[in-house]
């Protein structure tokens, strides 16, 4: 569907970025049909050793680079599409906006940031039930976005963690969101800096591994 839209919608994309890159093979795909460089960020060693070691797509040029999401390592505007790679639920509180000002900064105006997360009715924590101890923060990140006045949604669907139907449980829904970035220096945005003051008055925020 991501590719789909990248298709259909964007113009000039030659070199990707996605936070939380995870496999490689999301970004691989996109940057295989887009014909891009793709990098990744991805703050697990072992993720980036089984990208090292994979035995399918081997000619497309993606390179997956240890890193977190509140520190990138790239110049200003040196993106021309910036995703998040279904994230921005398990960044600690304290960190995630500057995550997001990370990614608008290395993405050039009149480029693309597409965001995959999960898709609640309101903002809410649980415990992560893949590793006991971390707290997974469910929100509708793409609105720090397009809330900023500096992004404009370009396309936005939301479905089931096994369907691309959409599903009215909310705690197995997602949603994929693609921006177009209209101006630069969302780090100014009052409206940004409300959202972060909000979520952090209203949840509980406690350390979370990366590695």
């Amino acid at each position: 569907m991501l590719g789909r839209w990248i298709q259909e919608n964007c113009r000039d994309i030659r070199k990707i970025l996605e936070i939380g890159a995870g496999s490689g093979y999301p970004l691989a795909y996109l940057a295989e049909s887009s014909k891009s460089k793709g990098i990744g960020i991805e703050p697990s060693s072992h993720a980036i050793e089984s990208w090292k070691k994979r035995k399918q797509m081997k000619t497309t040029d993606v390179e997956l680079v240890k890193g977190v999401a509140n520190k990138l390592p790239f110049d200003d505007s040196s993106f021309d599409l910036v995703g998040f790679g279904f994230c921005l639920y398990l960044i600690d509180r304290l960190d995630v906006c500057q995550a997001i000002k990370e990614a608008d900064r290395v993405l050039r105006i009149g480029g693309y940031m597409y965001i995959e997360d999960f898709d609640p009715i309101t903002r809410y924590s649980n415990e992560y039930e893949h590793k006991k101890g971390i707290k997974s923060f469910k929100d509708n990140y793409y609105k720090y976005m397009s809330n900023s006045g500096h992004y404009s949604i370009v396309r936005h669907a939301s479905y089931g963690f096994s369907s691309d139907r959409f599903n009215p449980r909310e705690n197995e829904r997602v949603s994929m969101t693609l921006l177009y970035k209209n101006k630069g220096n969302i780090e100014k945005s009052i409206e940004l800096q409300t959202l972060h003051s909000d979520m952090i008055e209203n949840l509980d925020n406690g350390p979370n591994e990366t590695d």
